[in-house]
């Protein structure tokens, strides 16, 4: 049955109790099984004090099989800042391509450098991984940030902004367990060479492959048609190529852009490939689904696309075939819903993506460009190019524009896994949805969740401006609609592609329709007084997770319409979204992992990034963006949700 988008609202009853699909061992001495868990929620920040601080109020409420109740209050647990040492490590350090800390970030427009060592304040995916050796269980956490905040200027004149200045860094962390009380402590911390693959570009959520592997996505891919011709000049910083175009032995924009799978060893030793036949986009992160072919990945920025793989073998991404999603509108309201068909982009092995890479393949190789102007002004010799208007990656003062394509002879494979947005949109794949960011699955129900963190700009009816395709026409208040919501996808098989060729999965989305939607400020709301959507619901969700154990979608906002963004539980069956954390000012959750059954406990994993982050807080009063920044600890943290009882795993 298609769910209508669900109205949230917190009442102090919380969630309604509804039966789990699977149950798992209590922690303790209770050997009654775990049958249904709620929570209650955490109020809204009410003072300065709590606008400036992680905290937490809920409970989990548990109901066992013998109809015993318990509660379990939660807690939130810091495992480490930015710039901790750990061990030997620290945290977040920004390093090249040799290990050493890099002392200078890239310049600004303005030409002005930032001085370093950088320790970046934006930890995003984790992977909490459990690796057995012998008898021991070892446990590892796999942290990858997304970019550094801002930093003193060379000059010792001020502070510039860093986002896509610098390398990226990613973290792997030993942790130990206390088998008792369930807490988690970090021993020893070290960065992952990312030498071997050429570095890290803004990497951003992440997910846990079901054969234990860390898999993020590189997000807002390097414009390679702009970066052909000017250096790349962040990742230069890492190979130390300074000043080089990529056809010079700089840094090549086709190597960034792409999923990131790290394999950890039981001796701690960590292996990273970059998965070159899933495409290159805005990859948010892969999320596989139970065949262990399949995966989905959210296309983060305006203008993108929805992506699915489908891998030659299980446990493999080293080749496959690339799909890209047409929004096919059948409802434009309450968020609107669709059939979609799949675009079939291509297969490559990543040999052979990686030999394109290795001979140094450029934009201009693949594609012949016109301007809308040339391409008007002259039809008959334009006649075979088409327009285009998708997300063109990070770029130096550009912004997306109908660009006329022509693709060359014998460049099919290069544009679908090199230019997977550009050669989708000249198929005809939907290129308008804005900041689709993350992705999960529930494989009892067969639904894909995808959080659509702005709905807005392509999306809406008549908003569609100088695009050339229109296929998304959402209606309703446009302040409503930039509240942003969770979309759900239908999952089944026997699908074609849209050249009528079977699609070798049975994982395949065929519907997608809106299951929770936020809301603008209701009027006379006094909680959240700098709020612009409705404190009480969801806004701008962004990183999402579904524990099948819990029958619980978790949702963790980066939203620029609550001052405080929040992570929520949402009960599948009752419908009931409660607020579970919030963050400081300015502050975004990430690193989302559900546990549900570690040693006789349960976890969710849980960071807080660039809080009090001046880019996130610039279109504030000077009573936030000055006064109450001040007294906020702008080093992002990595950490944890505990207090849980062990709730058990899913069987599929």
């Amino acid at each position: 049955m298609q769910r209508r988008p669900i109205a949230t609202a917190l009442a102090f009853s919380a969630v309604l109790i509804a039966p789990l699909a699977t149950a798992g061992q209590v922690a303790g001495k209770n050997p009654d099984t775990v049958t249904a868990i709620e929570f209650t929620p955490t109020p809204a920040p009410a003072s300065a004090a709590e606008m400036v601080s992680t905290y937490t109020r809920s409970s989990a409420i548990v109901t066992y099989s013998s109809g015993a109740r318990k509660i379990f209050p939660l807690s939130h647990h810091t495992l480490f800042q930015a710039g901790q040492r750990i061990g030997t490590g620290e945290a977040g350090l920004v390093v090249d391509a040799h290990g050493k800390p890099i002392s200078a970030s890239a310049a600004s427009d303005a030409g002005e450098q930032a001085k370093g060592p950088f320790h970046a304040y934006a930890p995003d995916g984790n992977s909490l991984i459990r690796i057995k050796d012998g008898k021991l269980e070892k446990l590892f956490l796999v942290t990858h940030y997304e970019y550094h905040t801002d930093a003193p200027l060379v000059s010792g004149k001020g502070m510039t902004e860093l986002y896509a200045r610098l390398p990226a860094a990613m973290n792997l962390t030993t942790l130990n367990q206390d088998k008792k009380s369930g807490k988690l402590k970090a021993t020893q911390l070290a960065n992952i060479d990312m030498s071997g693959v050429g570095g890290l570009w803004i990497p951003c959520a992440a997910s846990l492959t079901p054969w234990n592997t860390h898999l993020g996505g590189e997000e807002y891919e390097p414009n390679a048609r702009q970066f052909e011709t000017v250096p790349l000049a962040p990742m230069n910083l890492y190979l130390g190529t300074p000043g080089k175009r990529a056809d010079e032995g700089g840094a090549n924009p086709y190597r960034y852009g792409h999923l990131v799978e790290v394999k950890v060893g039981a001796g701690g030793t960590a292996t990273v490939t970059k998965r070159y036949a899933m495409g290159r986009f805005s990859g948010e992160l892969a999320e596989m689904m139970p065949d262990e072919r399949t995966a989905y990945m959210g296309d983060d920025g305006r203008d993108m696309m929805m992506f699915m793989f489908v891998a030659d073998q299980p446990r493999d991404l080293s080749a496959g075939t690339l799909y890209a999603a047409k929004w096919e509108q059948r409802s434009a309201d309450n968020g609107g819903s669709a059939s979609l068909k799949w675009i079939r982009l291509g297969h490559a092995s990543e040999a052979e993506i990686k030999a394109l890479l290795d001979r140094g393949i450029k934009f201009s190789d693949i594609f012949e460009t016109a301007t809308a102007t040339d391409a008007k002004a002259k039809p008959e010799q334009f006649k075979d190019f088409k327009p285009v208007f998708a997300y063109e990656g990070t770029s130096v003062g550009g912004k997306p524009e109908v660009a006329y394509l022509k693709l060359k002879p014998g460049m099919e494979t290069a544009a679908a896994f090199l230019e997977s947005r550009r050669y989708g949109a000249l198929l005809g794949a939907t290129s308008e949805f804005t900041k689709m960011e993350g992705v999960t699955h529930n494989p009892d129900d067969r639904k894909l969740y995808i959080a659509m963190s702005y709905i807005e700009a392509g999306m809406v009816d008549g908003q569609n401006g100088e695009r050339p395709q229109d296929h998304i026409k959402l209606k309703g208040d446009a302040k409503d609609l930039v509240c942003g919501g969770i979309y759900q996808a239908h999952l089944s098989g026997a699908q074609k592609d849209h050249m009528g060729e079977a699609i070798k999965s049975e994982w395949v989305a065929t519907t997608m329709d809106a299951l929770l939607l936020g809301a603008k400020k209701p009027f006379g709301q006094v909680q959240g007084a700098y709020d612009k959507c409705d404190t009480e619901r969801i806004a701008n969700p962004d990183n999402i997770k579904y524990s099948p154990a819990m029958r619980t979608l978790f949702i963790g906002e980066d939203s620029g319409n609550h001052l405080n963004n929040f992570l929520w539980a949402l009960n599948l069956d009752s419908g009931q979204a409660t607020r579970l954390l919030s963050a400081p000012a300015g502050g975004e959750h990430t690193g989302l992992q559900v546990l549900t059954d570690l040693s006789g406990h349960s976890y969710i994993m849980s960071n807080i990034q660039h809080p009090g982050a001046a880019m996130d807080l610039k279109n504030y009063p000077d009573a936030i963006k000055v006064e109450l920044r001040k007294k906020i600890d702008q080093r992002g943290s990595v950490g944890y949700l505990g207090g849980l009882p062990a709730i058990g795993a899913a069987k599929h």
